[in-house]
């Protein structure tokens, strides 16, 4: 049974159609809780809100999202949208990798290419990572897992201050041939 959420500034009332209520402000996105008007731009992309399941067919996507609203004790997602206009372009989701890290795994995507490479994925990183250690007393580690071949992602963990800790062989996300990956981490405190 999925655990209760933690009162605080990500478990605020259910947000209205009318009325999305920001949880993070940067200077040119902001993050906010993924509504059910949301799914349809979202199931697309593979495991962009989910790491136990892909959730591309909009029927299992709205089922789960009535049942959790994408927001448990160990694992969540938001959009990221512009501040100006609100114009969602991409989503995180955090979970716990392990029961023995005291911290969360991170992932992002912006979904439209053409919005790459202007920085939204950088800012939306540093604006969750502030989130999750103000609102989560217990999480001291954040990390990603990044594929080495991937180098814009890792230039946004370097950006958001996540240190390189690891090269971890043959455990990218193809299942046929695996790639090598990054592990970055940041601490409480860094």
């Amino acid at each position: 049974m999925p655990h209760p959420c933690r009162p605080g500034i990500l478990d605020e009332a259910p947000i209205s159609r009318t009325r999305r209520i920001r949880i993070s402000e940067g200077r040119s996105v902001s993050l906010r809780r993924i509504e059910a008007d949301d799914l349809p731009q979202i199931a697309p992309h593979l495991f962009t809100v989910s790491i136990t399941e892909p959730l591309t067919e909009l029927p299992r996507l709205q089922a789960v999202h009535a049942a959790t609203g994408l927001w448990l004790e160990d694992s969540g997602a938001v959009a990221i949208v512009e501040n100006v206009g609100g114009r969602m372009v991409g989503t995180m989701q955090f979970y716990r990798s392990s029961p023995v890290i005291h911290g969360y795994e991170l992932g992002y995507i912006v979904h439209d290419p053409a919005d790459r490479g202007k920085g939204y994925a950088s800012e939306a990183t540093r604006l969750l990572t502030e989130l999750l250690f103000a609102e989560r007393p217990g999480c001291f580690r954040l990390q990603l897992i990044i594929e080495t071949w991937n180098e814009a992602s890792w230039r946004i963990a370097e950006r958001c201050g996540y240190v390189r800790e690891a090269l971890l062989r043959k455990a990218g996300f193809s299942t046929e041939d695996p790639e090598d990956c990054y592990l970055y981490a940041r601490i409480r405190g860094d």
